[in-house]
């Protein structure tokens, strides 16, 4: 976790290493963030530490907790059951768009990227922020399409938060492999051009990886 001093300032370059460490998993939700022991490690000063957390505030990444410092964000079940909620009807629109507007080329793209989960030397040993990696690289190539413009703005407006709650879920053993077969079953029929088959494919991933978080999240009943 290293910053360069060069092309974008200094506060920015901290800003971006700070996000990639939280939405990646490495640093989990409700963990404090040492200034002393960040600014060790990325070789900067308290003053610029600071500024880059009071960002990730806004972005609601951080939280300030009284005689504790800056948290990682926690999310409620509650939050999480509406974050879910709109990424479900958003991911259905991004489908259906890229199943009926996607040329050829494109949907070859997305079997692309799909076959490099598989191809993965060992899926099941990949760790939560290669695995994140991934699946961001599958949905840039969904949403990339002109008819999805909209939508991936949309998404983007929520991805810190809908990343936090990703890396959290892909952490949990076997939800990985899982994924993996949910994914399949959105790829064959976008393949196929089955509109509505992809849609529900789609419900079925986002409806399974909110279970998995609703269970991971503390004093939730929802997801028994």
């Amino acid at each position: 976790m290293k910053v360069h001093r060069q092309a974008a300032s200094l506060r920015h370059q901290v800003q971006d290493a700070l996000r990639n460490e939280i939405v990646s998993g490495r640093f989990k939700p409700g963990e404090r963030l040492v200034e002393q022991q960040l600014c060790a490690a990325l070789d900067v000063s308290r003053t610029s530490l600071r500024e880059a957390l009071r960002q990730l505030e806004a972005e609601g990444l951080v939280q300030q907790v009284p005689h504790r410092g800056s948290v990682v964000a926690s999310v409620s079940a509650t939050d999480a059951l509406q974050i879910y909620d709109v990424r479900g009807a958003l991911e259905v629109l991004a489908v259906r768009n890229f199943t009926r507007y996607a040329t050829q080329d494109d949907v070859q793209a997305l079997r692309e990227i799909f076959d490099r989960f598989t191809d993965a030397a060992d899926f099941s040993t990949l760790n939560g922020s290669e695995l994140l990696s991934l699946k961001q690289s599958f949905y840039q190539v969904l949403l990339d399409i002109e008819q999805n413009s909209v939508v991936r703005g949309l998404l983007e407006l929520m991805n810190n938060r809908v990343s936090l709650l990703r890396a959290l879920s892909l952490g949990r053993e076997g939800r990985a492999l899982k994924m993996l077969d949910e994914l399949a079953a959105i790829v064959r029929q976008i393949e196929a051009r089955d509109e509505e088959a992809a849609e529900k494919a789609t419900l079925v991933h986002v409806k399974n990886a909110l279970e998995n978080i609703l269970s991971l999240l503390p004093g939730d009943t929802a997801a028994s």
